[in-house]
């Protein structure tokens, strides 16, 4: 009986100890900006080349003054929003480092995408900007079965684009809809059409056959 309450409590003591799917906050991620690996995957879901590359891509937004950085969660905290997390990280780490900032966070178990900047950047990344490039150019390239690499870097390069002072080009464009493929095989209603009229053509042939034919045979 003792053993019995001695294990139940074990096991209570291990449920409370775990953590809640991994739930997080700001308070969970680095507590200064790293700037030699600008790529956090907690969530793990970038290969080490994806890393490898969005670190080189996020590292040359410092050539326009941005000190960019990227994070990966499986789940934020209870209670908070990627949105949230991502701005208590960025003020977190600008009062370490003033220069101006970006944070891009990345929710992977609903697929959001929160994108924020230091207000300084408000006159050249404008926040429906960010915004758009968040939800239109990332998370809504995720929903649709786009790899976190490719989705990632078309963001980045969009910044990267407006930064250097081009046109915004906007989220990526919808593919347009396939026409649909003509088959050579025909199909169950084509072929019953294709019966009647057949049947409709030789039942008129003997109606107009067989009375002259009657015709011919009695008149000899």
């Amino acid at each position: 009986m003792a053993m019995g309450r001695f294990l139940g409590l074990l096991v209570l003591g291990l449920v409370v100890l775990a953590p809640p799917s991994m739930a997080m906050t700001a308070a969970d991620l680095p507590a200064t900006p790293p700037e030699q690996e600008r790529v956090v995957d907690q969530a793990e879901v970038l290969s080490r080349a994806a890393a490898g590359e969005l670190n080189r891509r996020l590292s040359d937004l410092t050539s326009y003054g941005v000190e960019a950085n990227l994070v990966t969660l499986k789940r934020v905290d209870y209670g908070s929003t990627p949105a949230t997390v991502a701005t208590d990280l960025l003020e977190r780490w600008r009062q370490q480092d003033p220069r101006e900032r970006l944070v891009t966070l990345v929710e992977t178990r609903t697929g959001q995408v929160a994108l924020v900047a230091s207000p300084a950047l408000a006159s050249r990344l404008p926040p429906d900007l960010l915004q758009s490039t968040a939800e239109d150019t990332m998370a809504g390239q995720l929903r649709r079965g786009e790899g976190y690499r490719m989705t990632m870097l078309r963001g980045v390069q969009r910044l990267d684009t407006v930064l250097a002072g081009e046109e915004d080009p906007g989220p990526p464009a919808l593919e347009a809809a396939m026409p649909a493929v003509r088959s050579n095989v025909p199909s169950h209603e084509e072929t019953t059409a294709s019966n009647a009229l057949t049947w409709v053509a030789v039942l008129l042939g003997l109606g107009t056959v067989i009375p002259m034919l009657t015709w011919w045979v009695f008149s000899r």
